[in-house]
């Protein structure tokens, strides 16, 4: 799943970058993000809309954000110990 981005595309505006980083995921993971992060639906309800596993849901959705972090050049948050 991790298509890089060609190397011009780095030097474009973030909002640029993005959308070629959104438009270079495999097409379910961009339509994950799509209905979680544009449409708000839990990942119970997207796993529901898009009849898999609501873990299919979240792994995709995890893997498609590593994604846009690494090709955005940004580190993940840390967590904090439970």
């Amino acid at each position: 799943m991790s298509a890089r981005l060609p190397q011009q595309v780095s030097k474009l505006p973030a909002r640029v970058r993005i959308a070629a980083a959104i438009e270079a995921l495999h097409e379910n993971d961009r339509l994950v993000l799509s209905l979680r992060l544009l449409e708000g639906l839990s990942a119970l309800e997207t796993a529901g809309a898009m009849k898999i596993d609501v873990r299919e849901v979240e792994m995709r959705t995890n893997a498609a954000m590593e994604v846009l972090r690494q090709e955005m050049g940004v580190r993940a948050p840390l967590r904090r110990a439970a």
